[in-house]
């Protein structure tokens, strides 16, 4: 008797089929796409009251234009756009151990652990076109309504902004995935989540000697994905690295997150 493979059945278990099947349940969820739409919608249009007023402000002759400060006052909505991609991505894990799925999913693969890759590689791949599309729309439409033409997609330091904002959001992403998988609690990881983005960056301001807290700032999290898209000399009062440097950074955290998530998922039974 032939075996299933001899009769033209493949039944192993592959990294490309496990991707297959996490796009597959995350695309077929409509609470997907009204959070990535609505998400999308908010930040162009947040773009767009931000760049109206940025025009005021140069017709009344308060600032002079600039490119540095058009790609900042277009790419402002990305911190609040990766808060809600770091939190979608906690519960891409923490919603499938609430629900009891996670026990289905780890009975289809065993081995654990591509089920978190395929996930991170899915969520990456969707949040980072969704944000290139959203970049690239946020900037036309907040020039458009400022009226002026100083940032330009032909320029080199503009497409580089948006590919890095781009890909802080998709970053960020992948640490509350990484989370998510660590800690399975949804409230709890999104509290640890909120702690790290939202409030450790300004508590650096009560560390009492400045040398150690602008040791510190460069690796935080949000700083870092602020520092990637940042056109120009930076007006923060926090201290920050290059953006090359501060990709390497963010893209760090993921991994250690991803890598911790990977440890428990391996480890712990569902």
């Amino acid at each position: 008797m032939s075996s299933l493979t001899d009769r033209g059945y493949d039944h192993r278990i592959t990294l490309a089929r496990v991707v297959r099947s996490e796009w597959t349940k995350l695309s077929s969820l409509l609470s997907t796409w009204l959070v990535f739409g609505g998400m999308a919608l908010l930040a162009v249009c947040l773009a767009g009251v931000f760049g109206y007023g940025h025009g005021q402000q140069i017709r009344n002759g308060e600032i002079a234009p600039s490119t540095a400060d058009a790609v900042s006052v277009a790419l402002l909505p990305m911190d609040l756009l990766a808060l809600v991609v770091a939190i979608f991505g906690v519960l891409q894990m923490s919603g499938e151990y609430g629900s009891g799925l996670m026990r289905a999913t780890l009975a289809a693969v065993p081995r654990r652990l591509p089920v978190l890759w395929a996930k991170a590689v899915v969520l990456a791949a969707l949040t980072g076109v969704l944000m290139l599309v959203v970049c690239v729309g946020s900037l036309m439409l907040s020039q458009g309504l400022a009226g002026s033409d100083d940032a330009s997609l032909g320029d080199p330091t503009v497409l580089r902004a948006i590919c890095g904002a781009a890909f802080s959001v998709a970053m960020t992403a992948l640490v509350g995935l990484g989370i998510g998988s660590m800690l399975r609690h949804t409230a709890g990881s999104i509290t640890v989540l909120v702690v790290v983005l939202l409030i450790v960056p300004p508590l650096m301001g009560a560390v009492p000697r400045e040398e150690v807290r602008d040791a510190i700032e460069p690796y935080l999290p949000t700083l870092a994905g602020q520092a990637i898209y940042q056109v120009g000399e930076s007006s923060s009062t926090f201290e920050t690295f290059s953006p090359g440097m501060s990709a390497a950074v963010l893209a760090g955290w993921a991994l250690l997150s991803l890598a911790g998530g990977g440890a428990v998922l391996y480890r712990r039974d569902a």
